[in-house]
């Protein structure tokens, strides 16, 4: 026969579960309040605003120039920006090669900014213009605070595209030690360089093997210590040739001539 449970006897048990489950309702609703609340106090304190806009990188554009580009402002709300959009706005300034926004610290905003490498000054006969790496020209007002050699009269964008190239591929030691290249490309000779160095020698040289001919210039300028300064042709073999037999002038670059005299 089949145990006969008393109704009375399963009420107190109901009458738990039922507790619990309005506690559980109760907890759930006040969660849920408290965390609108928390919620509209943060977006109306100054901790949800921007507090400092950070830029990383900067050489070509000063860092201000990124921030305006950006749009971003001191005081904005930090979760209103939309971080693609600032970097696909801040990747269209010139020499820009790569952009990361981000949010720092809850109230910070980065900028980190990867330029083009500045390969060589471009003088056009009235100012000086940057080449990158990548082959633009960059015009907005060059600061004269990059190391690197001056480029004249290379006109033709081919061949400025071809010698950045080069220069890319020389040493870094070599490359610090260029003052002044020169282009003497003629309808007969269209490669030949004229390079002025640092140290006071002249360097003759084409584009085409540039790189490889300047990358031995340390080992054939310690070969040449204590003789006189003078021209170092690297077009086909490597040949020397001092001042005063190539034109006559002495170390000082005065005529020898007139020194006799």
């Amino acid at each position: 026969m089949d145990k006969v449970i008393d109704i009375e006897e399963r009420i107190p048990s109901m009458r738990k579960k039922r507790r619990r489950r309005t506690n559980k309702k109760f907890l759930f609703i006040l969660t849920v309040f408290v965390l609108a609340l928390l919620a509209v106090l943060y977006f109306q304190s100054s901790y949800s605003k921007l507090d400092q806009i950070h830029v990383v990188g900067a050489q070509l554009h000063d860092s201000e120039d990124y921030v305006k580009q950006s749009g971003l402002l001191e005081g904005d709300p930090v979760w209103g920006f939309g971080i693609e959009e600032i970097e696909q706005a801040v990747s269209r300034m010139d020499g820009v090669r790569k952009v990361e926004v981000s949010r720092k610290w809850l109230r910070d905003a980065e900028i980190a900014v990867v330029e083009w490498k500045p390969v060589a000054y471009l003088f056009d006969g009235t100012q000086y213009e940057l080449l990158l790496e990548n082959g633009d020209l960059f015009k907005e007002g060059v600061k004269m605070e990059t190391e690197a050699p001056i480029l004249n009269n290379f006109d033709d964008a081919a061949i400025r595209e071809e010698m950045t190239g080069q220069l890319l591929q020389v040493d870094s030691d070599v490359y610090d030690a260029i003052s002044e290249i020169i282009y003497e490309g003629t309808e007969d000779d269209s490669d030949r360089l004229r390079v002025y160095m640092n140290d006071g020698y002249e360097v003759r040289a084409v584009i085409s093997s540039f790189a490889d001919k300047m990358n031995y210039y340390p080992q054939v300028t310690a070969q040449l210590q204590g003789h006189e300064k003078g021209v170092i042709d690297m077009e086909v073999g490597t040949y020397f040739t001092p001042f005063s037999e190539m034109y006559g002038l002495n170390e000082e670059g005065e005529s020898i001539d007139e020194e006799n005299e």
